[in-house]
């Protein structure tokens, strides 16, 4: 079973290369309109959050928005784990080199290529001037920047995030695509499929229950709350809140949740007792 996530710059041809991709492996290739849907099917409130990666908006906007939502964080964790359970898949953007960067036989690529090219081809590709592909590779290369870091809280350039990093100066998409290709069928696959699935599966359930705890209780990077589950239905809360009251509150969202059988309330309060 492979993984296969790409994360790219704008005009370095990663759009046609992970369709390319795709094709030439025989694998599904994720689109928007399936990550759009995926998250509908979790609440229909949170799909404003997907337009959102797609949209061009102000990264003070996309930061706003994220920092006063941790519940999208965890949803976007949730729709990479299961469209990674679904195997042999293609996975464009949305941080999936992040949230899989820990997932054993997950093939992470970034595709590259200097800024002066990727302005002449995004000033073909759109009929514009070379002014105003500048202006919008600029745009674009710091929006992605900053809606990352907003969620994610990481730094696309940041070479650890991936397996390979394929600069497209003196490629074509065809021949990319090939490249690419080739190191996945050599990427060491390190665990079974079935088991492998199965902790995906289980990853993206976890992170459903907590973003859906997370749309009503408070959160901060030093309070924080987190789900994780060992089993069908069972589900953990561990973490910290201010009171006991906060807590129980938080077991009976989780409680709500489809598919929940069980929560195992392990939150720590931060109230003083005297």
């Amino acid at each position: 079973m492979s993984i296969v996530a790409i994360s790219m710059q704008i005009g370095s041809y990663g759009d046609e290369i992970a369709a390319l991709v795709a094709k030439k492996c025989n694998f599904q290739f994720v689109d928007q309109g399936q990550v759009h849907q995926l998250a509908q099917d979790c609440d229909s409130e949170f799909s404003k959050a997907c337009t959102l990666y797609e949209t061009e908006a102000k990264p003070s906007f996309f930061e706003t928005f994220f920092f006063n939502n941790a519940a999208y964080t965890a949803l976007f964790e949730s729709l990479n784990y299961e469209l990674a359970s679904r195997g042999n898949v293609v996975i464009i953007g949305r941080g999936a080199q992040i949230v899989l960067r820990d997932t054993p036989g997950v093939f992470k690529a970034r595709i590259v290529a200097p800024k002066e090219l990727r302005i002449k081809r995004v000033m073909e590709m759109k009929k514009v001037s070379m002014e105003e592909a500048a202006s919008y590779v600029e745009k674009y290369d710091h929006e992605r920047q900053a809606l990352i870091r907003s969620i994610f809280d990481k730094d696309l350039r940041d070479v650890r995030l991936y397996d390979v990093i394929l600069n497209t100066t003196s490629y074509k998409p065809e021949g990319a695509a090939e490249v690419l290709c080739f190191a996945i069928d050599k990427h060491e696959k390190r665990q079974e499929p079935e088991t492998l699935k199965e902790e995906l599966k289980n990853k993206a359930f976890a992170k459903r229950v907590e973003s859906f705890v997370k749309k009503k209780v408070w959160t901060s990077s030093y309070r924080n709350i987190e789900a994780t589950t060992t089993g069908p239905g069972e589900v953990t809360l561990s973490g910290f809140v201010p009171d006991k009251k906060t807590k129980e509150h938080a077991g009976e969202i989780a409680a709500t949740v489809s598919g929940v059988r069980k929560v195992v309330n392990q939150l720590r309060t931060t109230e003083l007792s005297f």
